[in-house]
């Protein structure tokens, strides 16, 4: 069976917006630049056997994923009807975005012969091998899905099999729709949980702390 691990990648400039007054444009897209880094560190330290594909509308993004061997997909235009099909009717643009971005890597996955997928942000600054080999670990062959979530109740980390065995639902409250989800269509969940899968940059004081971390 194919493991396939996506990274979503927003543009260096754009992500983690929350702490623009907090850190400078030059610093933000540093900071963006080096948590790809690291979890594309991870995951190759993990040693789990299959591809990895960074999608993002980055160019520097999709350039550090090809020198690190990964795949890099360019990231469609966001659909202007999602909104309108989106069972979710008050999610965000952005976390629309990210969904749709993700079922595309999952297609281009599938279509090379991806049968499990793993979604890894880049925004866990403390991940390690051990939790990519914990959240990539199924048991057995049927269906199932693994799920890390993140202090707020978001998804840091989603394991599905079969790779396509339910839409994404990234954004607030993510870990329970995605437990729903899981539910609705019969598949088992199994929660993978430690301190350094909870933790995500979000907020000018998780930036902080893991600066003062080193």
């Amino acid at each position: 069976m194919s493991l396939w691990t996506i990274l979503p990648v927003k543009p260096f400039g754009e992500g983690k917006s929350r702490l623009a007054g907090h850190l400078s444009p030059h610093k933000r897209r540093t900071l963006n630049r080096d948590l790809l880094a690291r979890t594309l560190g991870a995951v190759r330290l993990a040693r789990v056997d299959g591809e990895v594909v960074v999608v993002s509308r980055d160019k520097e993004a999709l350039e550090a994923a090809a020198r690190a061997g990964s795949h890099a997909l360019t990231e469609k235009p966001p659909d202007p009807q999602l909104s309108e099909n989106d069972p979710q009717p008050h999610a965000k643009s952005t976390e629309l975005q990210l969904n749709a971005a993700l079922t595309q890597a999952v297609r281009y996955a599938v279509a090379r012969g991806a049968t499990k997928i793993l979604v890894l942000p880049t925004d866990i600054p403390n991940l390690t091998a051990g939790d990519v080999r914990a959240v990539a670990s199924p048991r057995g062959v049927g269906p199932q899905i693994i799920i890390a979530p993140s202090r707020d109740g978001g998804t840091n980390a989603l394991f599905l099999q079969p790779a396509q065995a339910i839409a994404f639902a990234f954004g607030r409250e993510s870990f329970a729709r995605h437990q729903r989800l899981a539910e609705e269509a019969g598949i088992p969940v199994r929660v993978v949980s430690s301190a350094s899968l909870l933790f995500d940059i979000d907020l000018p004081e998780d930036y902080e702390s893991v600066v003062r971390a080193g």
